[in-house]
C-alpha cells in the first residue's frame, strides 16, 4: 500500500475517532453528544475529491485527531465540573477583516492591554488540558505548541514572515470552531468547492457556539472572568458578524479597512505558502481564484449584514493605514464604544507592544495579483462597487 492510500484510509470515520479515542485518554468510546458526527462525515469526502500531497493528507489527519481529541476532554472536563457551562464570555471584542488587512497587529496591540483577555495560539491550538496536567500549569500546551505550529497549521517557514506564530502570541479563534466540522474556513486549506457550497449552505451558528463553548472552558480554567472580556479575532467571523452577535450577544466589532487591491496580492501570496503543502505541484491560477471565490463572497457578505444591521451592532470601522500608524487612536475610539476603561497601564502596555514590533519585523515579500492570473479590473468587478470606496486606505 502507498503513503498516499494509507492516509486516504486513516481519514475515514472509524480509524479516525479510534485515534482520537486511544489518543484523548479519557476512557470515552463515544461523544457525549454526536450532532457533529454527520459534519464530519461530510468533510472526510474533500480528501476523496481533493489530489492532495501526502504532506497535506499528514496536515488533515493531525488538525481533524486534535479537533477531536479537544472534543473528548472537554466533555469529560464538563461532567466533571458542569459549572463551566456557566462561566460569562458573551462580551468579547471581535477584529474583522480580511486577510492582510492589519487585523493581526490590531489583535496583538490591543492584546497587550492585560485587562482584556487574549487568544494565545496555544489555547486556540488545545483548549483542553493534557492528561496529567495540573490545574494552572499550562507549560505543556505551550511547548507543544511551539514543536507542533508547521504541522497543524500546514505552513512553511517562509510563512512567519507574513503572519509570525509564537505559542504566546494572541492568535486567530479560526482554529477552534473548524472542530465543529461545519464551518467555511476549511477552504483556506483544503479547497473543495462542493463542501465549501455545503458550508454556505448551512447555519454558521453552531461552529461558533462551539467556539463559546471552549471560551467558557478556557476562562474557567483561567480562574474566571475576572472582569476581562475576551479580544478575538478571525477573518472568517468578517462576513458573519451577525451569527457572531447571536452567539455574543454583547459582541463589539472593529474592522480593519484595507484597500482591496494591496489585501488580496498580499492574500494570494499568503494563500501559496498554505497550499504549497497540500498540493504537489501546486497552480497559482488555483491559488488565485480561490482566493478571491471565498474572500469576495465574505466581502459581500460583510457589505450586506452591514447594511442590515441598524443600530443593532456595535461595530467600529477603521483604516489600515489608522490602524498601523496610530493604533492607540483605534483603541481609544474602541474602547469607548465597548464602554470599557482606558488605563494608563493599558495604553502603555500597547504603546510598549508597538516599539517591539515594528512593521516588517521578519522581513518583507513581494507579490503581483499577475502571478495568479489577476489584475486591478478583475479584483474590482468581483468583489463589487462598495470595494471602490476601500481604495486607498
Amino acid at each position: 500500500m502507498d503513503e498516499i492510500t494509507r492516509l486516504k484510509q486513516a481519514l475515514t470515520l472509524e480509524p479516525l475517532l479510534e485515534a482520537a479515542f486511544n489518543e484523548a485518554a479519557t476512557g470515552a468510546r463515544h461523544f457525549r453528544d454526536a450532532s457533529f458526527l454527520p459534519n464530519l462525515i461530510k468533510t472526510l469526502e474533500i480528501p476523496t475529491r481533493l489530489d492532495m500531497s501526502a504532506r497535506g493528507l499528514m496536515g488533515v489527519q493531525a488538525n481533524f485527531t486534535r479537533f477531536l481529541v479537544n472534543r473528548l476532554r472537554w466533555e469529560a472536563d464538563v461532567e466533571r465540573h458542569p459549572e463551566i457551562l456557566d462561566e460569562d464570555v458573551d462580551d468579547p471584542i471581535i477584529v474583522l477583516g480580511l486577510p492582510r488587512s492589519g487585523t493581526t497587529k490590531l489583535q496583538r496591540f490591543l492584546s497587550a492591554d492585560p485587562h482584556l483577555r487574549a487568544t494565545p495560539a496555544w489555547m486556540m491550538f488545545s483548549p483542553a488540558p493534557f492528561p496529567g496536567d495540573a490545574p494552572g500549569d499550562f507549560g505543556p500546551r505551550k511547548l507543544w505548541a511551539a514543536a507542533a505550529m508547521g504541522a497543524v497549521t500546514n505552513t512553511g517557514e517562509s510563512y512567519q514572515i507574513m503572519h509570525e506564530f509564537d505559542a504566546d502570541e494572541a492568535d486567530e479563534s479560526s482554529f477552534v470552531p473548524l472542530a465543529q466540522f461545519d464551518n467555511h474556513m476549511q477552504f483556506i486549506t483544503t479547497p473543495d468547492y462542493p463542501h465549501l457550497e455545503w458550508t454556505r449552505s448551512v447555519s454558521r451558528v453552531p461552529s461558533q457556539a462551539y467556539l463559546k463553548q471552549m471560551l467558557k472552558y478556557l476562562q474557567w480554567q483561567l480562574g474566571g472572568k475576572q472582569g476581562r472580556p475576551w479580544l478575538l479575532k478571525n477573518p472568517g467571523n468578517t462576513g458573519e458578524f451577525l451569527e457572531m452577535l447571536e452567539v455574543f450577544p454583547k459582541a463589539t466589532f472593529v474592522i480593519s479597512r484595507r484597500d482591496l487591491i494591496q489585501t488580496l496580492g498580499s492574500t494570494m501570496r499568503m494563500t501559496t505558502e498554505i497550499l504549497q503543502n497540500t498540493f504537489d505541484p501546486l497552480d497559482p491560477l488555483l491559488v488565485g481564484n480561490a482566493a478571491v471565490d471565498y474572500w469576495a463572497y465574505e466581502f459581500k457578505r460583510y457589505i450586506e449584514q452591514r447594511a442590515a444591521m441598524g443600530a443593532h451592532v456595535r461595530l467600529l470601522e477603521a483604516d489600515y493605514n489608522i490602524c498601523v500608524s496610530d493604533g492607540i487612536s483605534v483603541a481609544r475610539d474602541l474602547y469607548d464604544l465597548a464602554g470599557l476603561p482606558w488605563t494608563r497601564e493599558g495604553e502603555a502596555a500597547m504603546r510598549r507592544w508597538d516599539i517591539d514590533n515594528p512593521r516588517h519585523k521578519l522581513g518583507s515579500y513581494g507579490y503581483s495579483l499577475e502571478d495568479y492570473g489577476w489584475s486591478e479590473d478583475k479584483i474590482y468587478a468581483a468583489f463589487g462597487p462598495v470595494a471602490q470606496q476601500w481604495k486607498g486606505k
